[in-house]
């Protein structure tokens, strides 16, 4: 007799979200690594989707600071180049000239995206926020700057739903229609103790709670958090740090969020599927008339995968 396989650990159950994503729905992922991971695993799939162009985020102070700026100012600079304090520092230029703008540029892109978001997928990452002292100014990356130039703060849950509630009301004045979906990033903080790392994630926990009670019609929340720590409970599912998710672990999370999506977008998916693997393919000799018609073939479903889903950009 076979023994059920929820046995051997917690499954934690998925929500129903408030309508599934189809395949013309634009999402916007901002917040931490996490958030990149899984809005870059959306894009590569040619769906319309955004990972914030500023960069990582990690506090929600620092991810309403990024849904609210339309002007980018302030810059710096550092052994590696020129920054602003808004951007990672993927965006670390030459110049303080260039640096600013790619900087703007960035801000521009996020916002017009905001605009056309159906969904904006929001992962919190720390309660830890850092601010330059010489002027208070919210920071959303250091980028290696001595710590005598930031004060740093540990924001309660209270501080932290008004902070977010106000950047959220006033991106819902501009764009009505998208909805929130809430994650906790399930990283941990060694760099504050692994005791403080816990008080953060129920700090944002509790955030997350309070902003879907506020907006039970338009904020949800999805457990990725709860998925790791409790279904994945086991170190294999971490990378070589054993602090951050692995690339498998990810993989899995958003296997779980295909209950999110409709059956066209499944079924949209599973064609790429087939069709990325084949473009991923490397030929021992790419010369010979077998590969060559292999090529055809992949050429010809990417097209026919275009014109049967011609809101997306999948050939390029």
């Amino acid at each position: 007799m076979p023994i059920p396989q929820q046995l051997f650990r917690t499954l934690v159950p998925i929500p129903a979200p408030f309508r599934k994503i189809n395949v013309e729905d634009h999402s916007v992922f901002v917040g931490s690594c996490f958030a990149e991971v899984i809005g870059n695993m959306f894009s590569k799939s040619r769906l319309n989707a955004m990972f914030c162009p500023l960069g990582e985020t990690y506090s929600p102070a620092s991810i309403a600071l990024a849904l609210d700026t339309r002007k980018v100012s302030g810059t710096a600079e550092s052994l590696t180049g020129w920054h602003t304090w808004l951007t990672d520092t993927s965006m670390v230029r030459e110049t303080e000239e260039e640096c600013l703008r790619v900087a703007q540029e960035a801000v521009d892109d996020l916002q017009e995206a905001l605009l056309k978001a159906d969904h904006l997928f929001l992962t919190f990452g720390t309660n830890h926020v850092y601010r330059l002292a010489e002027t208070g100014q919210i920071v959303a990356n250091c980028h290696k700057h001595r710590r005598t130039e930031f004060n740093e703060e540990v924001w309660d849950a209270e501080l932290m739903t008004e902070t977010m509630d106000g950047a959220l009301c006033r991106l819902r004045e501009r764009n009505p229609n998208f909805d929130v979906t809430l994650t906790v990033s399930p990283y941990r903080y060694s760099m504050y103790g692994f005791h403080e790392s816990n008080l953060a994630k129920a700090h944002l926990l509790l955030t997350a709670e309070a902003l879907q009670k506020r907006h039970p019609d338009w904020i949800q929340y999805f457990p990725a958090y709860e998925i790791v720590k409790d279904e994945l409970r086991d170190y294999r599912f971490y990378a070589d740090d054993m602090l951050h998710p692995s690339v498998q672990t990810m993989r899995y999370i958003m296997g779980k969020m295909r209950e999110w999506m409709d059956a066209d977008l499944l079924k949209y998916l599973e064609r790429w599927g087939r069709v990325e693997r084949s473009l991923q393919h490397r030929p021992l000799l790419p010369m010979t008339i077998a590969h060559q018609r292999f090529a055809e073939q992949t050429r010809q479903e990417l097209e026919r995968l275009q014109q049967d889903y011609p809101m997306l950009q999948i050939v390029r």
